[in-house]
């Protein structure tokens, strides 16, 4: 009788997850893991109990429960074990728990290779994905979830692929509120630009097996995008219909994004009121427990948009000054994980066997120690891996080559004057105004503090110092005052040329010229 009744509670629960029931699935799951006789129907309702608590956004619930229950599923259920640790992996990475997230989502990634099937394959690069998108690396998040859901594309059933194309677009949409600050600038609207087809593929997505969770997602996804694209009509009517589905089925990660996101549309299309009482509402409706960390950064600094917009100062400071907290807690707790996570990876490579699957993760690993964590440029050691190579190849074809080195001017006040967080937001634009000054080919690299790096292949003296003049003057003309009232940046810069095609002497010309730019008064460009 009791593994009949374990069997009724536990087809019950699959009923109320068709239904996006959570609340009752997540009685009905723990029931039957109560009731269960059987190993096989015990793992069974155990992995529903993870997943009903993982849309309840209760991530600390679900690492207690994967605790006991990662054994019993490893021994009855491939499948289910694997989906265990995606969720595992998603619910480490948004409670900061990154040591938990990238060990299961490793786990993952070796249980889908495998497969050697594409959607297993496809989930687990958007496992990592995710990983590194939450440890602040977006631009590595964006290559792996590009390639998975090319690989999506190629074979995977169709809640794989959904979930490819929502996990890319997540990504893209947390890029635009990194780079888009207090002002909307051309890099962030890119990247929501890229996530426009993706959100408008999901909503189109009739296959996900009509399960009301996706559809939420997709929805929701959608009028966030259109909300700072500007379509007024179309973005509420998505984000109103989301919100009360949410509301209805207890998705409160989902309910609170949209608050935030119709909080946004109200300071854009109606009154700063309205945005006001839109976020008091999503703090109500939490009763006193903690916001999910994107949530409550965006909730932050959208009302400090609204009290600034009411012109009550007070308020508006005190919103800004915890947007800022928050947001500096996040890079700190980002930093630790990049530390540890390089160091794991070092060690754990140093004992693994040369296969092709682990020379391929040491590539990886050798690929993000070549990286910027701040500004996504390359570093020190992406030059000295590049440029020996680009130096060879065209001194070989007799062609020009320039080396410039570029410094801020007077860094080390804006930091005393605005403080650490303004002062990496300027290094995350002038990254992006590099990015945007310099061609596909040229190499870019961030090699000190406040210290940029550009070789430039095919550039003699006059094409050198068109480049460098049009990023000096891109920086001077940048609107700082949106970064923090009364900033003002500039920068100079020293360039030399090659031949002769020696590292050190251009090294050295460079600087020289750097530092004749600094003696003679600052924000310009002199050549070596």
């Amino acid at each position: 009788m009791k593994h009949e009744d374990a069997q009724q509670a536990l087809a019950e629960a699959l009923a109320c997850l068709d239904r996006g029931e959570l609340d009752a699935g997540l009685a009905a799951a723990t029931q039957a893991a109560a009731q269960a006789t059987e190993p096989a129907t015990q793992a069974r309702a155990g992995w529903l109990q993870a997943l009903f608590t993982f849309r309840r956004g209760d991530y600390p619930g679900v690492l207690a429960l994967a605790e006991g229950l990662s054994p019993m599923l490893r021994a009855h259920s491939s499948d289910d074990f694997r989906e265990l640790q995606r969720i595992v992996a998603f619910a480490g990475a948004e409670s900061g728990r990154f040591d938990l997230a990238l060990a299961a989502a490793y786990e993952v990634h070796a249980l889908a290779e495998a497969t050697g099937l594409p959607g297993p394959r496809s989930q687990a690069l958007n496992t990592l994905g995710i990983c590194f998108e939450r440890m602040g690396d977006p631009w590595q998040a964006e290559r792996l979830l590009r390639e998975a859901l090319a690989i999506a594309r190629e074979g995977a059933v169709p809640r794989e692929l959904f979930g490819a194309l929502n996990n890319l677009c997540a990504v893209l949409i947390g890029s635009y509120y990194l780079q888009r600050g207090n002002e909307v600038t051309a890099a962030s609207l890119a990247a929501l630009e890229r996530a426009l087809p993706l959100a408008e593929e999901m909503v189109g997505f009739n296959t996900a097996d009509g399960d009301p969770y996706w559809r939420i997602i997709s929805e929701g996804n959608l009028g966030e995008v259109l909300v700072h694209l500007g379509e007024r009509d179309r973005s509420r009517a998505l984000l109103d219909r989301a919100l009360a589905e949410a509301l209805r089925l207890g998705f409160g990660p989902q309910a609170q994004r949209m608050h935030c996101s119709l909080a946004e549309w109200a300071l854009r299309h109606a009154t700063a009121e309205r945005a006001r009482d839109v976020l008091r509402a999503l703090w109500a409706e939490a009763g006193g427990q903690p916001l999910m960390p994107m949530t409550e950064l965006r909730a932050q600094h959208a009302l400090y948009q609204a009290f600034k917009a009411l012109g009550d100062t007070t308020a508006a400071l005190q919103h800004l000054e915890k947007h800022s907290e928050l947001l500096r807690e996040r890079i700190v707790q980002q930093l630790r994980a990049q530390s540890e996570q390089f160091i794991t990876r070092v060690e754990a490579e140093q004992s693994r066997r040369e296969v092709e699957r682990q020379r391929a993760r040491a590539q990886s690993l050798e690929d993000d120690t070549r990286r910027d964590p701040l500004t996504g440029l390359g570093n020190r050691r992406a030059v000295d891996h590049h440029l020996p190579a680009l130096l060879g190849s065209t001194a070989a074809a007799g062609r020009p080559m320039t080396l410039a080195i570029l410094d801020l001017d007077h860094f080390k006040q804006i930091n005393d004057q605005h403080g650490h967080l303004v002062g990496d937001r300027v290094l995350l634009a002038i990254a992006q105004l590099l990015r945007e000054c310099v061609r596909q080919a040229d190499l870019v690299a961030r090699i000190g503090g406040e210290e940029f790096l550009a070789v430039l292949p095919d550039a003699d003296e006059a094409r050198a110092r068109e480049i460098c003049e049009r990023i000096r003057q891109r920086v001077a003309g940048h609107d700082w005052a949106a970064v923090a009232p009364g900033l003002a940046v500039t920068l100079s810069a020293g360039f030399a040329g090659a031949p002769p095609y020696d590292e050190a002497a251009l090294a050295t010309r460079a600087d020289v010229a750097l530092y004749r730019a600094k003696a003679l008064g600052r924000n310009r460009v002199e050549a070596g």
